[in-house]
């Protein structure tokens, strides 16, 4: 197995990012953290990509923070504060932003337990897909006496409604993969072995759709919450037109008439 902390491999449009330090569950380690920042701009710069997926191997998506880190026990608490501030503003929130920056829909196969910043890490992509045996769980606040962070504290209250996610928060309970599409915190939970085969399906159906306007999809439902209707009438109003001029738009409009399936080629 590779040395890497993160692979990419990159067939038929389709980007796969894999978390690759099994044997510390994934981690949040400087190689790892680095390592994915770097995938992530290569799949920024490539135009050529229609889907990322992101995944991990191992028994564990990623455990979260990598609290093994010389140093981490410090006593002088405003380092340790500072510490923590330049490495969420520089390191860590990037990853989840470029995440929602790609031009491109993403998918997060979940192969394991998401805990801590794993957690906010799934839930930095469009589409969550999770092996049945897959746990999540928000351990910041009972475990450690912290907020959920990485997107976490975004996600949570949004996907499943702020009082299941101030318990879960303050508790730590486990959530099984199948409790979670329950709650709507995740799209869709499939056999172990299924996995793969079934997020590399989701993928290629996905590559072959119109990939302007999944992006503007993204963009329009995060700002639903924060926008009055008004706001988000204008907003519409705004976004379509770009989709309008599309190419893809073009030959939907074709197919439609001509009761076929469109060949889109997104742009």
């Amino acid at each position: 197995m590779s040395d890497k902390a993160v692979l990419l491999e990159v067939s038929n449009g389709i980007a796969t990012i894999t978390l690759n330090e099994p044997k510390r569950l994934n981690a949040l380690s400087a190689a790892l953290i680095s390592e994915l920042n770097e995938a992530l701009d290569i799949c920024s710069e490539d135009s050529s990509l229609r889907v990322m997926i992101l995944t991990a191997n191992g028994r564990g998506f990623c455990s979260g923070a990598d609290l093994s880190v010389k140093g981490g026990s410090s006593k002088d608490g405003y380092a340790r504060g500072e510490a923590t501030r330049q490495n969420m503003h520089n390191r860590l929130n990037p990853i989840v932003k470029k995440i929602l920056n790609l031009p491109i829909p993403t998918i997060a196969a979940i192969n394991g337990v998401a805990a801590g910043g794993g957690y906010g890490l799934a839930l930095s992509c469009d589409l969550v897909i999770a092996a049945e045996s897959a746990e999540f769980i928000l351990v910041f606040t009972p475990q450690l006496g912290l907020i959920p962070d990485i997107g976490a504290s975004w996600h949570a209250p949004r996907a499943m409604g702020r009082a299941k996610a101030m318990a879960l928060t303050f508790f730590g309970d486990r959530m099984k993969a199948l409790d979670a599409v329950e709650s709507g915190l995740i799209w869709k939970a499939v056999p172990d072995g299924e996995l793969m085969t079934e997020a590399n399906a989701v993928a290629a159906k996905l590559s072959k759709g119109p990939t302007r306007a999944y992006s503007q999809v993204r963009k329009v439902f995060d700002l639903a919450a924060q926008n009055t209707l008004h706001e988000h009438l204008d907003l519409e109003a705004e976004t379509q037109p770009a989709l309008i001029a599309t190419d893809d738009f073009i030959e939907g409009a074709r197919a439609f008439m001509q009761k076929r399936k469109p060949d889109f080629k997104g742009s």
